[in-house]
C-alpha cells in the first residue's frame, strides 16, 4: 500500500514542540547523571574509609620493662632491671583487646637469646584500639599460660617467684608508641627449715597449702582460685646437714592464714614423715619461715605456732 505523504506535511509547531522536549530532557537527565556519579563517588570514598578504619590500621609498639620492685627479708625495698635480676628466667607480654580477645602474646627466655634482642624489651605492631597490657616476669623456663587478662598460670610442676604489671593501653594513631612497665612481686614465699640432719634415702620435701593457687589474676596480683596446691622441692643439702626448702604461691588476699602440710619424701616418692601446721600466716611479697624436725619420724608430735608478724618475715616453729 502506498504511503500518503500528504498526511506528513511539515508543521512548524510540531518541530518547535519537539525541540523544546529535547532541551527539557537534556536538562533533566544531566543533573540525574551527576547525582548518580556523586553517589558512586561517596560510596567509593565511604568504602575506602571503611577499609582503612581503626580496625585495620596498626602502629609499632615498643614495651620496655624498667624495673622489678623487690622487698627483701630485713632489707629495704630495692629495684633491679630484668637483665640484672637473675631470679627472673622468663618474661611474657600479652595484649587483650576491648572484647577480651588475645591480640598478642610472646615469651622471652633468658637462657635462649634467640627469643629477644634485649631481655625485657619487646617490639610489636598493634591495630588501633584499646587494650589491656599484661607483663609477667617469673623464675621458670617453662612459659606461663596467659588465658585472659585476668588469668595466668604455671603449667610446670610448681609456682615460682613471680612479678606482674597490668595497665590500659590506647593505640590512637599509627605513630610509634613506647610503653614502660614496672613489675611488682605478687607471690608469698614459704621456707621450711629442718632442725635435724637429713637422712639417707629422703631427697625431697612436699608442701601442701589448703588455700591459694599457682594461677594469678595479673590485674589484682591475687590467686585465681582458692583450691590450694602442692609443691615438691628437691633437697639440695648433703646427708647429715640440716635442710632448707622454699615454696611460692599466690594468695587470695594480701594477708592470709592457712593449713600447711610438710612431708619428707623418700627417693621412691613415698612419705617418710608428715608435719601439719594450722593457721600459718602468709603475706604477699613476704617470707614465712617454718622450722622444726623433718627427719625424725615421730608420730603424734605436737607443734607450737607463733602467729605474730616479725618484720618482713613470719617465723613459725613446729
Amino acid at each position: 500500500m502506498k504511503e500518503n505523504y500528504e498526511d506528513k506535511k511539515y508543521d512548524p509547531e510540531v518541530e518547535r514542540l519537539a525541540d523544546l522536549l529535547a532541551r527539557v530532557t537534556k536538562r533533566v537527565l544531566l543533573p540525574v547523571a551527576i547525582v548518580i556519579a556523586l553517589v558512586v563517588v561517596v560510596l567509593l570514598v565511604g568504602c575506602h574509609k571503611e577499609n582503612t578504619s581503626e580496625a585495620t590500621l596498626s602502629a609499632k609498639v615498643t614495651v620496655t620493662v624498667n624495673d622489678f620492685t623487690i622487698s627483701q627479708e630485713e632489707f629495704p625495698e630495692t629495684k633491679d632491671t630484668p637483665a640484672s635480676y637473675t631470679g627472673v628466667k622468663a618474661m611474657t607480654l600479652a595484649f587483650f583487646d576491648a572484647n577480651g580477645d588475645q591480640a598478642y602474646c610472646t615469651t622471652q627466655l633468658r637462657a635462649d637469646n634467640t627469643t629477644y634482642t634485649t631481655f625485657g624489651q619487646f617490639e610489636l605492631s598493634l591495630n588501633l584500639g584499646s587494650y589491656t597490657m599484661i607483663v609477667l616476669g617469673y623464675g621458670s623456663e617453662v612459659p606461663m599460660t596467659v588465658g585472659s587478662a585476668t588469668e595466668a598460670s604455671y603449667t610446670a610442676d610448681r609456682c615460682r617467684e613471680t612479678f606482674v604489671a597490668a595497665q590500659a593501653v590506647n593505640v590512637t594513631s599509627t605513630n610509634p608508641l613506647s610503653l614502660s612497665a614496672e613489675l611488682s612481686r605478687v607471690v608469698s614465699k614459704l621456707i621450711v627449715n629442718s632442725t635435724d640432719p637429713r637422712i639417707s634415702g629422703v631427697d625431697s620435701v612436699r608442701m601442701t597449702f589448703s588455700a591459694g593457687a599457682k594461677g594469678v589474676n595479673p590485674q589484682t596480683g591475687l590467686a585465681s582460685s582458692s583450691n590450694g596446691l602442692s609443691n615438691t622441692v628437691a633437697i639440695s643439702t648433703n646427708v647429715g646437714a640440716t635442710s632448707s626448702s622454699a615454696s611460692y604461691l599466690f594468695l587470695n588476699a594480701d594477708q592470709q592464714s592457712m593449713t600447711v602440710t610438710v612431708e619428707a619424701l623418700r627417693t621412691n616418692g613415698t612419705v617418710y614423715s608428715t608435719r601439719t601446721v594450722e593457721n600459718v600466716p602468709l603475706q604477699r611479697n613476704a617470707i614465712t619461715l617454718l622450722s622444726g624436725p623433718l627427719y625424725t619420724n615421730a608420730s603424734g608430735a605436737s607443734f607450737t605456732l607463733s602467729t605474730a608478724w616479725i618484720g618482713d618475715t613470719n617465723r613459725v616453729n613446729f
